[in-house]
């Protein structure tokens, strides 16, 4: 370990974050994001179809739970890279809190899931889920809250190839243990297994030993954490609110159509997430000298829809060819909640980058109250759709929060940093995509009736052709900006 890492940060350490190329780290974590998604996707298909929708929901509703409880952690872990990215501080100090914290959480966790072990396993249909949970609570605890401390040193990039080779380990090792004869359970072990294969490299990467921090330190992390951890609380209770309450009042079998629709929309929020990461950090930091980031949020908000736009559009023109083909008629009934989690994922593009601004301009409590209201909204109209309409209720009550969500951040961002929210690239990226939805329906209902994953392909290959064809010919930005970073990567 180098010496000047273990000092105190100065402008050459702030300098990390400030002389970032956030496009190219962007670039850099999409073409990982995109093998993830390959990887993500293909492994679906297989356990999807190998276990059931209610085993393959049984899963998904404890690695719901898993990560619920993992919250208050990378809450803390949050903040930690909050600390972790600003002028002035002592970063072993900060890697030490954040050690301290997680073995607090995995002292109370721990034992309460074991307390917890019969209405668990009789909520997610599998047995043994106490020990489940514990074996991938520990590794996701050491792994995701030092992992989340790789963006603040200006390793974007790092972080997200890091965990690309976790999901390349996850579902080859997922893979064998299924089929070994461990079921659901396989799946568990395969995530796990990787999850603790892959931490060494974080470590690598970060090349910062622990201090025992002062107190100082720990309460300039509690500070921002105590609102943190609540906003990730309720944020990812929001996020899996559908899984949840799908679990508590239909049955597993629910959750694995929802999982199937979900997963189509994973491509979604690539770029936003990557972007808004790198954001986050790069509004800290000119927030902390004062600075105005305000180019940097409109940029950011130009592209963030770029893929999300395409997929909503798509999903709208060819939901159920794209479930059955890809999972059997099986999991027909995934394909009517395919549209409105594309239109929740559109929706959820863009307003994650403005949560990340306003955690950058360090206002934790405005995201507690939006995210508090949003939940609450979510629960209230979520249950009486979902017994009334099933897994569909839940899709709509979701989407409907999260565009009270967008809109409060909107208003949050607007009036913090005068940022332009809805830049012309964005505009004509919708454009793009709703000439695309006609070319795509139209050959699908006129030329090419879907019978197989050749017929798909083509599909897509016209929607994906026809999307970029038109963009490039009407966005003289998005002409100025694939230039970029083409020059940005070659260096």
């Amino acid at each position: 370990m180098h010496a000047d890492e273990s000092e105190p940060t100065d402008n050459g350490e702030a300098s990390e974050i400030d002389e970032t190329n956030l496009s190219l780290e962007v670039l850099k974590g999409f073409s990982a994001k995109i093998i993830q998604a390959i990887l993500g996707f293909a492994g679906t298909i297989i356990f999807a179809r190998l276990l059931g929708p209610t085993s393959f929901g049984g899963f998904y509703l404890l690695h719901t739970v898993v990560q619920l409880s993992l919250r208050p952690m990378m809450g803390v872990a949050n903040a930690s890279m909050k600390r972790f990215s600003e002028f002035g501080t002592d970063r072993r100090e900060i890697v030490g809190t954040q050690l301290t914290f997680n073995f607090i959480i995995l002292g109370i966790a721990v034992p309460a899931a074991f307390v917890l072990n019969e209405p668990l396993s009789n909520y997610t249909g599998l047995d043994g889920s106490a020990a489940l949970y514990t074996v991938l609570f520990v590794s996701v605890v050491f792994f995701g809250s030092f992992q989340q401390l790789l963006p603040a040193r200006g390793l974007l990039g790092v972080e997200v190839w890091n965990d690309t080779i976790r999901s390349v380990l996850t579902t080859a090792l997922q893979i064998l243990f299924v089929l070994g004869g461990f079921g659901a359970a396989g799946m568990v072990y395969g995530l796990s297994a990787a999850t603790y294969l892959t931490i060494p490299i974080t470590h690598y990467y970060l090349r910062i030993l622990p201090a025992v921090p002062t107190r100082e330190t720990v309460q300039s992390v509690w500070r921002f954490a105590r609102y943190s951890i609540v906003n990730r609380l309720v944020g990812h209770t929001y996020d899996r609110l559908d899984v949840l309450l799908l679990g508590a009042l239909l049955k597993p079998a629910a959750a694995g159509y929802y999982e199937v629709a979900l997963k189509f929309t994973v491509p979604a929020t690539f770029v936003s997430g990557l972007a808004g990461t790198g954001l986050l950090n790069k509004v800290s930091s000119s927030s902390s000298k004062g600075e105005s980031a305000s180019m940097d949020i409109t940029n950011t908000l130009a592209y963030a829809s770029i893929i999300s736009v395409p997929l909503f559009f798509g999903a709208l023109a060819i939901a159920r060819p794209l479930i059955v083909t890809a999972y059997g008629t099986e999991y027909v009934e995934a394909s009517s909640l395919l549209a409105g989690l594309a239109l929740f994922a559109l929706l959820r593009s863009q307003s994650a980058p403005m949560e990340s601004v306003v955690n950058g301009l360090d206002l934790p409590d405005q995201i507690t109250r939006v995210a508090a209201f949003t939940l609450a909204l979510n629960v209230a109209i979520g249950i009486p759709l979902i017994l009334k309409f099933g897994p569909i209720g839940a899709v709509v009550g979701t989407v409907v929060a999260e565009s009270i969500r967008y809109l409060a951040f909107a208003r949050l961002v607007q009036r913090e940093t005068g940022a332009t929210l809805i830049p012309r690239p964005l505009r004509e990226q919708i454009l793009a995509g709703a000439l695309m939805y006609g070319a795509v329906k139209l050959t699908h209902e006129s030329i090419l009736q879907v019978r197989s994953w050749a017929d798909l392909l083509v599909l897509l290959f016209v929607g994906g052709v026809v999307y970029f064809a038109i963009l490039t010919g009407v966005s003289r930005s998005f002409r100025f900006t694939l230039k970029h970073v083409y020059e940005d990567a070659r260096g």
